[in-house]
């Protein structure tokens, strides 16, 4: 097999914690303390009955200094949107995000090119839109089934979510774009990066466009890959899940919308990757305008 059967799409999502002393929507402070569990929690953040949100102003701004940075369109008008879903680090079973009214988009990081000799990449950005952050599953590792513990001192701290187009074509790319946005981010101010912490993370949606004989390309089902804890596991991953849907393509033949996307997790002991579930779509989430939020609305000026 040869990279030259199939050319490698890949689009990433990272998310990054904006450095605020307190969450997005409550008092609750932001401090990174895992020592302490569940100890960050108010009635806000634990979406309890009767409890209200008010957003904060230091997230937004550090939030839209970051679309300029990648120069973003800023919307003058942006709105706050319900994710809804089941899980137990969710405890209101909704996520605050943004929907169909970002409060940027159409933006670009340009990055080396894999050849030295060739001239820089432009990475399209989607958008970027502000959301909380979920709370964190504990997972028993001894393979015996036993409890799962939840934090949620995480939950509801604010992150920025950058989504950048399926422009990049090698896993060392991909690898290259992140370290490029995170010494943006660095020297903007707006976040520590810090991975071991998880306030920058990653997920890779992979896919391939493969070489028929006549000239056509064949699109495979798309894959999103996430647990991805460096730089290198993104690399690693990513080169993995390409040769993984070459193989995959050979024995089944299917392309895409003819089997669901999935979520894989990377196993960086094991160098694979694994089937978590299969991929919802936009519609499962029952997206709907938050009625406790109101719009927020820029000026020129504030821009």
């Amino acid at each position: 097999m040869a990279s030259s059967d199939y050319t490698l799409i890949i689009g990433l999502e990272v998310h990054c914690q904006l450095k605020t002393n307190s969450k997005l929507f409550c008092g609750c402070s932001t401090e990174f303390r895992p020592d302490e569990p569940n100890t960050q929690t108010c009635p806000v953040c634990l979406g309890l009955p009767g409890a209200l949100p008010v957003m904060n102003r230091r997230a937004f701004e550090l939030s839209v200094r970051t679309a300029l940075a990648l120069d973003c369109e800023i919307a003058r008008y942006t709105k706050w949107d319900r994710k809804q879903y089941y899980y137990p680090d969710l405890p209101k079973a909704y996520q605050i995000s943004q929907y169909d009214l970002p409060f940027s988009s159409n933006g670009q990081l340009v990055i080396a090119n894999d050849d030295p000799q060739g001239t820089p990449r432009t990475i399209r950005i989607t958008r970027a839109h502000l959301e909380e952050d979920a709370g964190k599953n504990i997972h028993d590792e001894s393979g015996r089934g036993g409890d799962s513990m939840v934090d949620l001192n995480r939950t509801g701290t604010p992150l920025l979510e950058i989504v950048s187009e399926p422009d990049l074509r090698s896993a060392s790319e991909a690898r290259r774009y992140l370290e490029e946005l995170r010494a943006l981010l660095l020297f903007i101010g707006v976040s520590d990066c810090n991975m071991q912490e998880g306030s920058l993370r990653c997920d890779a949606n992979v896919n391939l466009h493969i070489h028929n004989a006549d000239g056509t390309t064949t699109p495979t089902p798309i894959a999103e890959l996430k647990n991805m804890n460096s730089f290198r596991n993104v690399e690693l991953a990513i080169e993995y899940e390409a040769k993984r849907q070459f193989s995959q393509f050979q024995k089944t033949g299917k392309r895409l919308g003819e089997a669901p996307k999935q979520t894989r997790g990377w196993d960086a002991e094991g160098g694979r990757t694994f089937v978590q579930r299969e991929k919802e779509e936009s519609s499962d989430y029952r997206y709907f305008p938050d009625p406790d939020l109101v719009p927020v609305e820029l000026t020129q000026e504030e821009i």
